[in-house]
C-alpha cells in the first residue's frame, strides 16, 4: 500500500504518504464490517482543543527530506536537551559513579547472581541484580541484557527471579516477568536495575498526598522545577550502568540488548534513541504515539516530556535507533494502549527504517494476552540481531 501511495503522490512528504496509508487501511477495515471505535471519547469542544494544542511544531519529526544521519544528529541533540539529560550531564560532569558489589549466589548451577548498587549521582543509589552465566572459560564474553522495570515496586526482584514467597513466584512466572532470569539462562549477562521513581528502593515520597499519593507523580514534579524529567534521570542511570558494564570481564560490549515492559519500555525507548551502544532495543507494551487520535495521553505522568510534540513523536524515537535493531511487542488485550495507534505509529517507524535501507531491522509483534512480556516473540529477533 505504501508503494501505491508513493506512486500516486510522488511530491508529498513521506509522513503524509504513510498517514494516507493508515487512513486507507482503516477505511478498508470499516468497509469489511470491522467498525473502528474510538479509544476514548471526549466532548466535541475538548476534542477540538486537544487536537489544536497537541499538534505541536514537530520540529524534529522525520520528513524524509534530509539524509538519515544528518536528521538523527540534530534530532538526538535536541532530544537530549528536551528530556533534561544535557542538564544532568553538565551538573554531574565531575561525578564518578560508585559501585558496591553484593554477595554472589549460584542459581541452579546455571548462573551467578548478586545484588549490587550504583551511585549515579550524590545520594542516589540504584540497586541492581547482576546475573552472570557460569562458564569454564573465564575469558568467555557474553552479550549484555539490560532490563529496567516499570510500575512495579518489586520490579527488579521480579525480573531477576528473586521472589518474596511462592505466591509471588507463581504470579511472575505465569506472565514470564522474570525476564533477567530467563535471559541469564540463555547465556546473557543480565542487569535488572531499580527504575528511579518506580521501585521501593528509589522513590520520592508524596508525604501529604499532594500529588495524588503517587510517588511517580511526585518525582515528576520535583524534576520539572529543576529543569529535569524522570525520563532523563532514568536514561542517565541506564547510561551509568552501561559505562560500568562495558568494563566487566564477562560482557561483550558490542552486543547490548535492552528490554523493559511498560514504564521499563519507555526507559528502553529513550535510552536506545540517545545511546548508540544499544544494539537491540525491545520496548514491550509501551511503544506507541504520544496521544491517541482523540487526544488521550497513553503513558503515565512520570513518562511525560514537556514539549515532546514540538520535537516530534514516538515514531521519531524509533527512527533514532536506525540502523540498529528495534522490535516492538504489544499484547492484543492490553487496555492501556490503542491497537490502532500502535500500528499507525509502527508504520511510521517502518518507513524510517525503509528510508535507511534497514527495514529488516524493525518489526512489530503481537502477543495474545495483555500488559506483559512475550519472551517467545523476542528471542529469535534478539539472537539474529546480536549474531549478525
Amino acid at each position: 500500500m505504501v508503494a501505491l501511495v508513493s506512486g500516486w503522490l510522488p511530491c508529498w512528504s513521506s509522513r503524509v504518504k504513510v498517514l494516507i496509508c493508515v487512513c486507507l487501511l482503516v477505511g478498508c477495515l470499516c468497509a469489511n464490517g470491522q467498525k473502528s471505535r474510538p479509544f476514548v471519547e471526549y466532548p466535541k469542544e475538548t476534542r477540538q482543543y486537544l487536537k489544536r494544542i497537541q499538534q505541536g511544531e514537530q520540529g524534529h519529526a522525520f520528513q524524509g527530506e534530509r539524509a538519515i544521519g544528518e536528521w538523527q544528529k540534530d534530532a538526538r541533540i535536541a532530544l537530549v536537551k528536551l528530556i533534561g539529560l544535557g542538564r544532568i550531564r553538565r551538573e554531574l560532569t565531575s561525578f564518578r559513579p560508585l559501585i558496591t558489589k553484593g554477595k554472589v549466589t549460584e542459581v541452579d548451577g546455571v548462573y551467578l547472581r548478586s545484588l549490587c548498587k550504583i551511585e549515579t549521582e550524590p545520594g542516589i543509589s540504584i540497586p541492581f541484580y547482576l546475573l552472570v552465566p557460569k562458564s569454564a572459560d573465564r575469558k568467555q564474553r557474553f552479550p549484555l541484557f539490560l532490563c529496567p522495570h516499570g510500575h512495579d515496586s518489586e520490579g527488579l526482584h521480579s525480573y531477576a527471579g528473586v521472589y518474596r514467597d511462592d505466591a509471588h513466584r507463581k504470579k511472575i512466572q505465569a506472565r514470564q516477568g522474570n525476564i533477567a532470569d530467563l535471559a541469564a539462562r540463555r547465556g546473557f549477562v543480565a542487569i535488572a536495575p531499580a527504575t528511579r521513581g518506580l521501585a521501593d528502593e528509589v522513590l520520592v515520597q508524596d508525604p501529604k498526598g499532594r500529588h495524588g499519593s503517587r510517588p511517580c507523580r511526585a518525582h515528576l514534579m520535583h524534576c520539572l522545577i529543576a529543569g529535569r524529567t524522570p525520563v532523563g534521570e532514568r536514561v542517565w542511570d541506564m547510561q551509568c550502568l552501561l559505562n560500568w558494564a562495558e568494563s566487566h570481564p564477562a560482557v561483550d560490549k558490542s552486543r547490548v540488548v535492552m528490554c523493559g515492559n511498560s514504564g521499563g519500555g519507555v526507559v528502553t525507548a529513550y535510552t536506545a534513541a540517545v545511546d548508540e551502544r544499544v544494539s537491540v532495543a525491545i520496548p514491550s507494551c509501551s511503544f506507541t504515539s504520544v496521544v491517541s487520535q482523540e487526544g488521550f495521553i497513553f503513558h503515565c505522568d512520570c513518562c511525560m516530556v514537556p514539549g515532546i510534540r514540538n520535537w516530534g513523536d514516538w515514531s521519531d524515537l524509533g527512527g533514532l535507533v536506525v540502523p540498529r535493531k528495534l522490535l516492538l511487542v504489544h499484547g492484543v488485550k492490553d487496555g492501556l494502549h490503542s491497537k490502532r495507534a500502535v500500528e499507525a505509529n509502527a508504520l511510521l517507524v517502518r518507513k524510517i527504517f525503509a528510508a535507511a535501507g534497514a527495514v529488516d531491522h524493525f518489526d512489530l509483534r503481537w502477543g495474545q494476552e495483555g500488559h506483559r512480556f512475550y519472551p517467545d516473540l523476542m528471542w529469535s529477533f534478539i539472537e539474529e540481531g546480536i549474531n549478525r
